[in-house]
């Protein structure tokens, strides 16, 4: 019988922060509490970022530099005595780049030092670009994959990107959250709404969320719901864009709502629209194919991939990021087109059970570890 392999599991962790990585993280700690599972034994360690800044003024990335080497310091220590308690047959770091790379880089040196198996996971999906500058970033990317036992991403075409200057790298989709399917499972009879989009994030120029109220605003009979943190100003400036047409339509600012509420508002929209300029393998398209949306979304990131719209298999709409013009034709298609709209939705769904359940990608996360 093959030994129990030991898993110290290094981790964003706090979903106050709304880390797409944190919310990942929970997903997989929370199946291997409530599962019972024997295959490995796993131990989670935070990695939460505690000092921040406001991003404002112009000592703005002065003092993020400075936060964080502060925590990514007691982060390190942190590690270092956990390894110090304990014998480890692999640690696993989950990594969001940019400057915690210099972390990354610190704690696979002292993983290789001691002998200890290494996986970092990038959950992000900017590597081709970073390739393609041939910038800082891609070249610590080199010097952790020379360092690290096993090098994970997210999307394919990270991992075809790496695949030709390494020979390390193994591709894991992130997973739906089993929690998930279970509230769709117990409101499987919500009605979906007529002409009602719904955003979901962070509510902040980069997910497109101005693009989506200026196309809302020029349509008739529109009502969009807003889901997700937002700033006073942000807000204010929003509802000036989509009022300035004086089109009969209505928005709606819900804030941060349970993930119970999140999964009944996706399951009685009419659309699900991410209209996002960059992301990695983001868990409200994943949530959104599994409620059967209608889903129109940019092609960034992994998500062409998780629609599987490079095939032309109708999952969904994806246009361009920034958009505007193709995001209201795309909105009038679906809204129009109803047939279509929940064939999409239907597909999205049906994928989202074959390839993305948690399960699956268990077995396949067991699998790295295993194999080293």
């Amino acid at each position: 019988m093959d030994k129990k392999k030991k898993i110290l599991f290094c981790t964003p962790y706090d979903l106050s922060t709304g880390s797409g990585i944190a919310r990942c993280s929970h997903h997989i700690i929370e199946y291997y509490n409530e599962n019972n599972i024997s295959e490995v034994d796993l131990k989670l360690l935070p990695m939460d970022r505690l000092n921040s800044f406001p991003d404002r003024g112009s000592f703005k990335y002065i003092k993020r530099l400075v936060s964080g080497f502060v925590d990514y310091y007691r982060i390190i220590k942190d590690i270092k005595k956990e390894l110090n308690k304990d014998n480890y047959d692999v640690v696993h770091i989950a990594s969001s780049a940019s400057i915690s790379l210099l972390k990354d880089y610190i704690c696979l040196k002292m993983l290789r030092k001691k002998n200890i198996n290494s996986v970092i996971h990038f959950h992000f999906g900017r590597i081709p670009d970073l390739y393609k500058a041939n910038n800082w970033e891609w070249k610590f990317i080199l010097k952790i994959a020379k360092l690290a036992t096993k090098i994970v991403v997210i999307d394919s075409q990270s991992y075809e990107t790496l695949k030709g200057s390494i020979n390390n790298v193994e591709y894991l989709p992130n997973p739906l959250s089993p929690a998930t399917e279970q509230i769709i499972e117990q409101n499987k009879d919500i009605v979906r709404e007529k002409e009602t989009i719904l955003f979901v994030g962070h509510v902040i120029r980069t997910k497109g969320v101005y693009e989506l109220v200026e196309a809302c605003g020029k349509m008739q009979g529109i009502k969009l719901k807003i889901v997700g943190l937002v700033e006073e100003e942000t807000k204010d400036e929003l509802i000036s864009i989509f009022n300035c047409n004086n089109a009969p339509n209505s928005i709606e600012f819900a804030g941060n709502i349970p993930a119970e509420s999140v999964v009944k508002e996706m399951l009685k929209c009419s659309v699900f629209v991410l209209p996002t300029y960059t992301e990695g393998f983001p868990n409200v398209i994943l949530e959104s194919m599994a409620c059967a949306c209608p889903i129109i979304t940019t092609k960034v990131g992994a998500i062409p991939e998780m629609l599987d719209v490079e095939n032309a298999n109708d999952c969904a709409i994806c246009i361009e990021p920034k958009d505007i013009g193709g995001l209201k034709n795309a909105i009038g298609r679906m809204m129009n087109d109803v047939d279509f709209a929940m064939s999409c939705g239907e597909k999205s769904r049906k994928r989202v059970k074959e390839m993305y359940s948690m399960p699956i990608i268990w077995k396949q996360m067991c699998g790295i570890w295993k194999n080293m």
